[in-house]
């Protein structure tokens, strides 16, 4: 791509709008000399003469009026664009990746709060899964399963809070428990890549036992077949708090706590907006007031 030196178009839209090399260098916040050696340096780059002198002034060379309409024109381009930019950094709006499961079940609820803290801001939710989003499309992805994830440091994570996993069944589930040895008939498990079953077993010494398993595109399916009998699930314990306390889910090893199992990543190449700021600490805030 052959551009005239670029730095040199302001000073030179500039003279040729005011016609004079000092009106410019005023309006433009330089010295006189500056604005002439970068229109002396553009002239040269160029091959001819871009202005002539009239009086105490200049006026540009028919040479120098065709540029001057096209610096023109892509200058004030560039500047609605950067316009444009800059109000949508600082725009209220907030998009986030998310579980559907994780904010049906426990982010939304809560979102009452952010709103009194920020009521200018609407906050638009992108439900993640199998399909990734692009990331010039999302301000901040939510990060909950760990176990699936993995256990391994991540410098990408801001950590949030913690979580906790344990395995729920719905009361009257025909199944066989001797110390951490579960034997059921089918596990109800999620369509999503990762040894779910496997880490929680590590980390827990929990051994579990399946003639079949049953996989399902969404957490809360994963849940409703939990609810209905269908077998035993591995669950996050905020997602069935009130299944657990009116007993319709029963959770007979209890949960493993996850430190830091709960955060926020940001795309790649992002810096965060100063409400992407605002809403992680206010989540942060939040997920200490929890007690998994």
């Amino acid at each position: 791509m052959k551009l005239p030196p670029l730095n040199a178009l302001p000073a030179f839209e500039a003279t040729v709008r005011l016609g004079s090399m000092t009106a410019a260098a005023e309006e433009l916040g330089r010295t006189h000399g500056a604005v002439s050696k970068q229109i002396m340096h553009l002239s040269e780059q160029a091959g001819v003469p871009l202005f002539r002198k009239v009086g105490a002034g200049v006026t540009p060379t028919s040479d120098g009026k065709l540029l001057a309409e096209a610096a023109r024109s892509a200058l004030g381009d560039l500047e609605r664009a950067w316009t444009d930019l800059k109000q949508r950094s600082q725009a209220p709006v907030l998009d986030i990746a998310v579980s559907a499961t994780f904010a049906m079940r426990w982010l939304m609820p809560l979102m009452p709060r952010f709103y009194q803290r920020r009521p200018d801001a609407q906050v638009n939710f992108r439900m993640t899964g199998k399909t990734r989003i692009p990331d010039d499309e999302i301000d901040v992805i939510l990060t909950w399963d760990r176990l699936r994830r993995g256990f391994h440091d991540d410098d990408d994570i801001q950590v949030l809070g913690d979580v906790a996993f344990g395995i729920v069944h719905a009361p009257g589930l025909e199944m066989d428990i001797q110390g951490k040895h579960l034997k059921v008939r089918n596990r109800c498990v999620q369509q999503l890549p990762g040894d779910v079953w496997g880490a929680y077993s590590r980390l827990t010494e929990i051994t579990v036992q399946a003639e079949s398993k049953t996989a399902y595109e969404h957490t809360f399916l994963v849940i409703e077949a939990a609810l209905a009998g269908f077998g035993a699930a591995l669950l996050e314990k905020r997602l069935v708090e009130d299944e657990l306390k009116d007993g319709r889910l029963i959770a007979p090893f209890g949960f493993q706590t996850i430190e830091g199992g709960f955060g926020a990543i940001l795309p790649d190449g992002k810096q965060p907006r100063p409400l992407v700021k605002v809403f992680l600490d206010w989540l942060q805030e939040e997920a200490k007031g929890y007690q998994p």
